[in-house]
């Protein structure tokens, strides 16, 4: 029996004030934020939903974060990049409507995804969505039903009032247009709900038949997320390691490296002149307009990353290029996943992003620093490799680059750059104390490499006692690489 409106108004006076309290409390706290997932049929009162959600919350802390599939400004860079630039805050709420959900199930039901396809997607958002409860995102994800065989929605009558089930607010499966289509999407959505919930992530369907109920249920599991995220308390970090270790066996490859090798000032001018016009001609192709160039550079300090990229970025045209130091993360940037501060920084399709330093940061310095714990930086393997993939699926080219010298090399450019008054700014004390730990970045760069070096996204060690021949060594790999590709 439908909800009478004396009832709802009673429970609902209830419910709004215990769902503000939670809502200052998480603000309060800043511990973790809450992303809730707005899923269902067209007709279903997606919007409706938001709308109470909106009248219920202090709309300062909570934001819409709505997509339209088809648009042409997000379609210049990978589908995820939208999501992951809007993800809130610590102590913030989101709701989403077009959620990274809508696509999979989209493309299953028009056929753009076969059934391996959308149960390798499954997968990785699995594996994403964990990494994002782990980085302090609570999920909160919703199922809007009218009924069991109602996943799309009913036919669109735009003489009904504005947010009614034949004329919803928010209409998101209006390329389902056959039977075939519609029954296609009803068997994706129940295996998609199945298989992507669990005990940290789990689905809640809501019947949408009663309107005021379904608002009230919306509410009480939003409020049971909320005062879970409240409290929420962190782990205990686990004891770091002080002695070097590593968690892959592969065999060490940093000791096979020759570092002895270098190249003649005269040879070093015309090979770097020939490979830097061939990154030029690669990148203002018409193949390349679809595509994109993304470069990290990583090195023991002073290993010549910097003039590497100037030599780069002189191949490059400045319009469609930016270089992207990167340092400690910033305030904004700690209240949010780690990769959100390298994914909001994905080039345009077209241009290129340089990385000095990247995402590695967490496997390296994070790891051998104590920075991260255990736990968090052994996750962030997996982690990155899916970034990665993500990216170089949307067809972006990502080449790694990990720059070597020896100790010796080390100490001679950090005396050098003492005694330069205009290098003085690239020699800090963290450098200096970085030589104590050099057993320990290797080990932790021989991990990285075995565990991140893929097809997609390579690492090309680079002998880099001579900058000479690392320069010509990294742009004509570079070179190649994007001739391959386009």
């Amino acid at each position: 029996m439908p909800l009478d409106a004396d009832r709802f108004e009673a429970e609902a006076t209830a419910l709004r004030e215990a769902l503000l309290d939670a809502q200052f409390d998480l603000a309060d706290r800043s511990s973790r934020a809450v992303l809730i997932l707005l899923n269902g049929a067209d007709g279903a009162g997606k919007g409706q939903v938001l709308n109470r959600l909106h009248e219920w919350l202090d709309p300062r802390t909570i934001a819409t974060l709505a997509y339209d599939i088809n648009d042409r400004c997000d379609l210049r860079r990978p589908p995820a990049w939208r999501f992951w630039c809007d993800l809130p805050e610590r102590g913030r709420i989101g709701i989403m409507i077009g959620s990274w959900y809508h696509t999979m199930l989209l493309h299953r039901a028009t056929g753009r995804a076969d059934e391996e396809t959308f149960h390798a997607r499954i997968a990785e958002t699995n594996r994403i969505e964990d990494m994002l409860v782990a980085e302090r995102v609570t999920l909160l994800k919703l199922w809007l039903m009218l009924g069991d065989n109602e996943t799309g929605g009913s036919a669109i009558n735009t003489e009904a009032p504005p947010g009614s089930r034949n004329n919803p607010l928010v209409r998101e499966w209006a390329e389902i247009d056959t039977k075939k289509e519609r029954n296609r999407l009803v068997r994706a959505a129940r295996e998609l709900i199945q298989k992507t919930a669990d005990c940290r992530t789990p689905w809640h369907t809501v019947r949408a038949d009663d309107p005021l109920g379904r608002d009230l249920a919306v509410g009480r599991h939003l409020l049971d997320t909320l005062q879970a995220a409240v409290r929420w308390q962190p782990p205990r970090p686990g004891v770091l390691p002080f002695k070097p270790h590593r968690v892959s066996s592969t065999k060490p490859v940093l000791p096979t490296l020759d570092l002895t090798q270098t190249l003649e000032k005269d040879r070093y001018e015309i090979e770097l002149a020939d490979a830097q016009a061939r990154i030029f001609a690669a990148t203002q192709s018409a193949a390349f307009r679809n595509r994109a160039l993304i470069v990290a550079f990583e090195g023991n300090d002073a290993a010549g990353k910097g003039g590497a990229i100037r030599r780069l970025r002189s191949a490059l045209n400045p319009v469609h290029m930016r270089v992207y130091p990167v340092g400690a993360p910033t305030d904004e940037e700690r209240a949010r996943p780690f990769l959100w501060r390298f994914w909001r920084h994905v080039p345009l399709r077209g241009h290129t992003a340089i990385y000095d330093r990247s995402w590695y940061g967490r496997v390296l310095v994070e790891r051998v620093e104590g920075f991260a714990a255990p736990a968090v930086w052994q996750r962030a393997y997996g982690e990155i490799n899916d970034f990665e993939a993500q990216l170089t699926r949307a067809g972006y080219v990502l080449h790694k680059f990990w720059l070597a010298i020896d100790q010796d090399e080390q100490l001679r450019r950090f005396e050098a750059r003492k005694a330069t008054p205009h290098k003085r700014f690239k020699i800090t004390e963290e450098d200096w104390r970085n030589r104590e730990n050099w057993e320990l970045y290797a080990a932790a760069v021989e991990d990285m490499i075995a565990l991140t070096s893929t097809e997609a996204g390579p690492w090309t060690l680079v002998e880099s006692n001579s900058k000479r021949f690392s320069r010509v060594k990294i742009l004509r790999t570079l070179a190649d690489r994007l001739e391959a590709e386009l």
